[in-house]
């Protein structure tokens, strides 16, 4: 007998969490597991949020919040996007459990079985596994590292438009490779969607980490604004990933009333991660200034010590917390299990993701990783020196050598 649906076969495990085991197994062996492979940092949250959190305390029960969301943390919301230029009513903004079900919302509002979503690979692998539980394809644009992953050109989307293309996708700021889309590039997207009458999902969790000024939203520029989904999400900006607070946000009335009808299906965002929500964005600029300020000063570590690796070859990303790096190897998966497994310098190792399953075409990213600046500066410098360490030793085994 079937057993297993075959929308649940396309999965794939998580590049990021998938070396779970070893590295756990390292730890049990006494080794310590840097770990620069999810991105959930160290910082510490706003101080708002632990006041915010003892008043609840004090509630008598949690109810229901409503499918529309708590007016309070919807208003935050509102007056959040006031403050970057943007407008939206009450009603154009849903609360979400993180943003991945803010993905999960923007898909089945726009695409039904079969259609497509152009996208750019490398992206975040939450897309990849919750377009495939949807059985929607995802037509990539490949963005390359020795290119600093800038657009090719408009005709690269242009040529995978076809008559199943419902929308175009932007991650911007970022994950996994940095970026941060330049305005001529944004601008060739929305005129492509206006062009070809396609909805753009923008992805904007990392608005405020970005190191070459003010990320402005797509929202901002003109042509975008009927046409796009925004997804949200305060994990990043408010380094409280595990409250899994989001948002998504439409001025299309259409889209909007359909999300909502989605979000009645799945009752509600959690009410405490509302509540915090309501608490936090009125005065965020205060706290994602300093943050953005620390993931700078790591990026600049990261990159002055990957650059005393021989062979590698890497990205300058200018905003989120992460980094490609390419490999002189054949396969970066073999590589994360030889130093999860018999690797370690001082008793200490270093646990990174491998890139192929940030991408969409076979065989790309085979000899990619991505490292997150979730450790303080000294730790990120340590852990950059033993992954050069590792690769030295790993190399040094000849049937590893990419040759």
């Amino acid at each position: 007998m079937k057993t297993v649906s075959s929308r649940a076969q396309k999965l794939i495990a998580s590049p990021i969490r998938k070396f779970f085991p070893l590295a756990e197994s390292a730890r049990k062996k006494g080794v310590e597991v840097l770990k620069l492979n999810i991105g959930d940092p160290d910082l510490m949250p706003p101080q708002a949020l632990f006041r915010t959190l003892a008043k609840l305390a004090k509630l008598s029960n949690f109810n229901y919040a409503p499918s529309s969301g708590i007016e309070l943390c919807v208003s935050a919301w509102q007056k959040y996007y006031q403050k970057l230029g943007l407008k939206f009513e009450k009603e154009n903004i849903i609360p979400t459990v993180g943003a991945s079900e803010a993905i999960q919302f923007a898909l089945w509002a726009l695409a039904d079985p079969g259609d497509e979503i152009i996208v750019f690979e490398p992206l975040f692998t939450n897309y990849k596994a919750l377009a495939a539980l949807l059985d929607v394809k995802l037509r990539p644009v490949t963005l390359k590292l020795k290119d600093n992953f800038q657009l090719p050109g408009a005709k690269e989307i242009v040529r995978l438009i076809t008559k199943k293309t419902k929308a175009i996708l932007i991650i911007n700021p970022d994950n996994p490779t940095g970026k941060v889309w330049q305005p001529r590039e944004i601008k060739e997207v929305i005129d492509i969607a206006r062009k070809y009458n396609l909805a753009i999902i923008a992805d904007e969790t990392y608005r405020e980490i970005n190191f070459i000024g003010q990320t402005k939203s797509i929202l901002s520029y003109n042509g975008a604004k009927e046409r796009t989904i925004l997804i949200d999400s305060l994990s990043k900006r408010f380094t409280i990933p595990g409250m899994r607070t989001g948002v998504i946000a439409t001025t299309n009335a259409e889209w909007s009333q359909t999300i909502l009808k989605i979000a009645m299906a799945r009752l509600s965002a959690p009410t405490i991660g509302q509540l915090v929500t309501a608490a936090l964005l009125g005065n965020a600029r205060k706290y994602t200034d300093e943050i953005r300020i620390e993931y700078k000063k790591r990026s600049a570590v990261v990159q002055t010590e990957l650059k005393k690796i021989s062979g590698i070859t890497i990205n300058q990303p200018q905003g989120a917390f992460y980094q490609v790096v390419g490999l002189p190897v054949k396969d970066a998966e073999d590589f994360i299990r030889f130093m999860l497994t018999e690797f370690s310098h001082r008793k200490k190792t270093v646990w990174v993701s491998p890139m192929a399953d940030f991408y969409i075409t076979p065989g790309l990213g085979k000899n990619e990783i991505r490292l997150a600046y979730v450790l303080e500066s000294k730790k990120l410098r340590e852990a950059v020196e033993i992954l050069g360490r590792g690769l030295v030793a790993y190399q040094k085994t000849f049937k590893h050598l990419n040759i």
